[in-house]
Parts: structure tokens; sequence; C-alpha cells
């Protein structure tokens, strides 16, 4: 047996001196380039492969430069991109592209391998609110409104030159108020731009995350202009000659990968904060083209409830952007909920969007504060719509019956107030929803000759209903905003909407309004000493610690403190200065400092005048 194991050892020495140069595997500087080539680095090592990684090279050109000259053997690249790079007419199947490709990058020394199964492609992305209220649906519906906005950009697309930003511009005939061009590494922060309304439409990626997350509105390409961009690895004639067998070994990455899959992959490292090496050996030993033992489990979201009607809001997206910036690391999502505050009691979500009036509970003595939530921060002000139909009321006090949301709703709670403290007897007419629709419903079936919806400032169902139904109006607060109901909601305040941001009104109309604030659980008081010792008998979630209440409360910005008829978190009260100590608190000590001072005085006298004498 001695001579098999003396001829192993030689056989594994030989095999040692010709092993193979390592497969240099690149790729772009964006998140999902990077997670694609750490799938095909990490899928290449556990086929036997030395793999040198240069991942995040650099751009398009940059990285396609380095394959070129040998610089790197293989990288992730679109077939859309590769089309522009021959200034070739753009072309939207897939199987043409790849067809038309062939023949011009194997005279390049170049061949893409089978596609990964997903494309990537540019899609224009606006905010729900303007494109319901600008009815922008395609981009060719931006031609009449461009002049007014401003569009959003990565360098790398404006520098594209056959299917890049001068070509969109020309193509469609857009002529936008300005154009705003950031550097390719920070891509994504456009959508938080986009969000904060300092761009109105931008160009995004089919597959990023944050078109969902943020509930923005794709705008359909209704004219052939961008072409198919199906992903796949690119490699070089000469990468090929060194390693026959890549094709072999990136096999199992054919056509796996869709576009859900990827969005969910970015999102766990721009969310979740994972690396891309990370997600990619998740991904991977879950489809067991690696082992990975027991996969990491999905991390389940820390979940922020609101209306459904909300998603997509000015105030959602900025809670959401605020506590994702707060807790690094964590995976956050926005979870719809008809009854936000209920879902937090439950424990289904970690904390809720919601109005103002959501703080309070109806009593037989009317608002009631609920001591068992907490104000975390401001995200935003709430509008209370006070909706009649052609033949109703002036104003809300003269109303005879009012549609609200269902019972326990901010909207049933103030029409409830509103009702208890109005000179005429007004019947509440609860519905299902208090969403616009089924408001408006109440309102046209004859059900109610009023209703109340409380909404962000032109929140899409609210703009459909007043410009679909001509004959309702909004009534003005003036005529009735007074007397012991003004001092029964103190949370409510005045407003104006007009007529340059609601199109549907005719002049300026004096309305109420709230703080939409984020709020989580409140900490439970009561406490009892158990065997484990103190305890609380409150079964709740958990309130958020301090340190992330200031985190959020940091990440928000500035914005206005939370209102003094609201419970806000400890974490949030103004701490009062400390109070000055004085220097020499105790008398003897300053008596004995000046003793001190006094006896180096002396000193430095007498040393003076001994060398005056002396001269």
């Amino acid at each position: 047996m001695r001579w098999l194991a003396t001829f192993c050892l030689l056989a594994a020495l030989a095999l040692s001196g010709c092993t193979r140069e390592p497969v240099v595997v690149a790729s772009k500087d964006t998140v999902q380039d990077r997670i694609l080539a750490e799938m095909m680095a990490l899928t290449l090592e556990a086929r036997g492969f030395a793999v040198e990684r240069r991942i995040g090279l650099g751009d398009s050109a940059d990285v396609f430069q380095a394959l070129q000259v040998g610089r790197v053997d293989i990288y992730p690249e679109y077939s859309g991109t590769a089309l522009a790079m021959l200034d070739a007419p753009p072309e939207t199947d897939a199987e043409a592209v790849r067809a038309q490709l062939s023949a011009p990058f194997a005279a390049l020394g170049l061949e893409f391998l089978a596609p990964f199964g997903f494309e990537s492609r540019f899609v224009p992305v606006t905010r729900p609110s303007l494109a319901q209220r600008q009815q922008l649906a395609s981009i060719t519906d931006l031609a009449a409104v461009a002049g007014d906005l401003r569009l959003g950009v990565s360098r790398s697309f404006a520098e594209r030159p056959r299917d890049g930003l001068s070509g969109f511009l020309a193509r469609f005939g857009l002529d936008f108020r300005d154009v705003v061009v950031i550097p390719e590494e920070r891509r994504e922060s456009l959508y938080q731009q986009l969000v904060d309304e300092r761009v109105d439409v931008m160009i995004g990626f089919s597959t990023d995350p944050q078109i969902a997350d943020f509930g923005l509105v794709p705008l359909k390409v209704d004219r052939p202009y961008f072409p198919a961009y199906e992903a796949a690895p690119l490699t070089s004639m000469s990468a090929l000659a060194r390693n026959p067998t890549l094709p072999d070994a990136l096999a199992p990455l054919n056509g796996v990968i869709d576009a859900p899959m990827l969005r969910e992959m970015v999102r766990q490292v721009q969310v979740a904060g994972r690396t891309p090496r990370a997600v990619a050996a998740i991904v991977l030993a879950r489809l067991g083209i690696v082992e990975g033992g027991a996969a990491m489990p999905p991390e389940i979201p820390l979940a922020i409830a609101l209306d459904p009607q909300d998603l997509g809001s000015s105030p959602a997206n900025r809670a959401l952007e605020a506590v994702r910036r707060a807790m690094p690391g964590r995976a956050v999502a926005l979870t719809p909920s008809p009854r936000p505050l209920e879902a937090l009691a439950i424990g289904e979500v970690r904390m809720a969007i919601v109005p103002a009036a959501a703080h309070f509970r109806l009593t037989p003595d009317g608002a009631v504060r609920d001591e068992a939530v907490e104000a975390i921060g401001v995200v935003g002000r709430s509008v209370i719509y006070a909706i009649a139909g052609g033949d109703g009321p002036e104003r809300l006090g003269g109303a005879r019956i009012v549609a609200t949301g269902p019972e326990g709703s901010p909207g049933h709670l103030i029409a409830s107030v509103v009702a208890q403290y109005a000179e005429a007897d007004i019947k509440l007419a609860p519905q299902s929803a208090g969403d616009a629709a089924t408001i408006g419903a109440a309102i046209g079936s004859g059900a109610a000759d009023t209703g109340l919806i409380i909404a962000s400032r032109q929140r899409g169902d609210v703009v459909d209903l007043l410009a679909e139904q001509s004959d309702f109006r909004v009534l003005s607060a003036s005529a009735w905003w007074q007397g012991t109901a003004r001092l029964a909601l103190p949370f409510l305040g005045e407003a104006v909407l007009r007529p340059e941001s609601h199109p549907h009104l005719d002049r300026a109309v004096s309305v109420l309004s709230m703080q939409t604030v984020i709020t989580g659980a409140a900490a439970p008081k009561a406490t009892t000493l158990g065997r484990q010792g103190p305890i609380s008998y409150d079964t709740r979630v958990q309130s958020l610690s301090d340190a992330t209440v200031r985190a959020i409360d940091r990440a928000l910005g500035i914005h206005p403190d939370v209102g003094a008829s609201l419970r806000s978190a400890p974490a949030l009260a103004a701490r009062a200065p400390a109070t000055p100590t004085a220097h020499n608190p105790r008398p003897d000590h300053a008596l004995l400092t000046l003793g001190i001072f006094a006896y180096l005085a002396i000193a430095i006298w007498l040393l003076v005048r001994r060398r005056t004498d002396r001269v």
C-alpha cells in the first residue's frame, strides 16, 4: 500500500503544477450586476475553478474594454446594451437581438453564453399622485406636460448613443423643464429624489425593487425604443480556449433567474444590508447549484401598516425611507391594512402610519386619547375632505346623513363628535371602507348627502372622485368649524386647498387637516413582580427602544414636533438643560486656590528683585 500512497502523492503534485489560471469574473458597479457576478463566481468555484473577482469594475464601457484586452474573462451583460454598443437600431424581441449580436461579437472574439432567464429593461417611473393628476399612463402622455416636469437619469443612460437620453427625448418629442444627471454609483438615489419631489420622472430598471416598495407608477413604452435587455454571461474566445468547460460549468444558471427573484435579491442587499456574495450564496444553495447546508431563511421584514390607499403617498414613502435609514441591516416593508392600529395591537406589524385622529377612541364622553399607542415622528398631514352632492348641504353641520369609514375609523370618530355638538340632528352612515370610491358611492346612491374622507393631499382616489363627479363639492370648514366641536377635537387645524394643487376646485377652500404620524406601541405602565422578576401583564407588542426612536427622528430630518394632544414617545421629550456647576463649589477650596496664586506672585516678585539688586 505504500507504493499506492506514493503514487497518489506524486499525481497530486503533478496536477497541482498544471493548475489552470484563475477565471477573472468581473461586473459593472450596479447591485444587480454584482449579485450576478457573485453567482457566476460561486458556481465556478463549486465546480473546481479558481476564481479571481474584479466586481464593481466600472460602467459598461469600462468592463467591456477590460474583456476585449484580456484583463477579465467573463461578466454579466445585457443584450440591449450590446446592441447599443454596435450603434444598431433597437429591437424588442430577445431572440432576434441574440441572433443580431452573434456575428459581430464573434468577429470581436467575444461570445454570449446562455441567458440567466430575465430581462432588465429601462422604464420611466413617476409618482402615483402625479400620474393620476396629469393622467399619465405612457411615455407619449408626457409630451403635453414635460415642460413643467423634471427628469432624473444616471450618467450612463445620459451617455448611451442609441438608447440613451438624447434618443429618448427625440423619439418621444419630450422637452423637460430640467434634466438631473447623477453618477452611476448613486443611481438608486434617484428614487428618493422622486419621492421627495425633487424630480418628477426618472429612468429606472424594470427589476428595481424600489418601484414596488415606494408604490411608484411605471409608464408604458408605447413606441418601440428600448431594445430587449436580456442578461447573460459575456466571455471571450481566449477565455474559452483556456477553459473549454466554462459554458458547462455555468450551465446550472441557464434560465433559472426570473425578474421577481432578481428584485428580491437586490432588495436583500439594499434593504437588509447583506453583501452581494451572501445573497448569491443563499439563492444558489436554495436552487441546489452549490452546497450550502441549511440556507438562511428569508428575513422577516419589519412591517409598517398603513391604509391601502396611502401606499405610494409622500408621507408613506418618507416614513419608509426614515425607518430604513434608522435601522440599517433590517428588512423594512410597508404593509397595507384596512385597520393599521389593530394590526399593530396584535403584533402583525411593528409600526403604523396613521392620521392623528387614529390616536383617539370614541367614548360616551367624546374623543379620548388612546394611551396604548405613541407617536414616533411626523411625516406629513392628512386632509379632511367633507364632500357633498349637488343637492347636498352648504356646510357639514347642516347635513342629514354623513357617510364615514367603518366604526372605529378616524373618519367615523370625527363625524361622531361633530354630530354630537351640531345644532341639527345628524345621522351617521358607516361604510365598509373610508376610501373615496366607497364614500362617493354612498352619496351618489342617496344613502348619504355628505361624506367624510381622510386622505393625504392630492391622493389619487379623492382626485379621481372629484374629477369624475362634477356635481360633488368640497365643503368649506370655515362655516362649521367652531364652538364645542373645535375644542373636542384639539388635534385638528385649518388648512387651505387651492386650485393650483387641486384642479377640480374653482376657488380656494378652507378645510381641516391633522398630522400624519409614525405610530408605535406605547410602553405598558402597570407591572408586577413575577417569578422571573418584574413583568407586565400587558401582552401587546413591545414599544420601540429609545435609541431606535431617536434614530428615526434624526432620519426624518427637519419636521414638526408631535402635536401636544398626542402621546409622543418618551425619547422625543425635550431634555432639560443641565444645571451649571460652580467652578468653586466650596469656599475653603476657593481660599486655598487664592493662597496658592498669592504665594506664586510673591515668589516671582522676590526673584525679579534679587536679580535687579545684583545689577
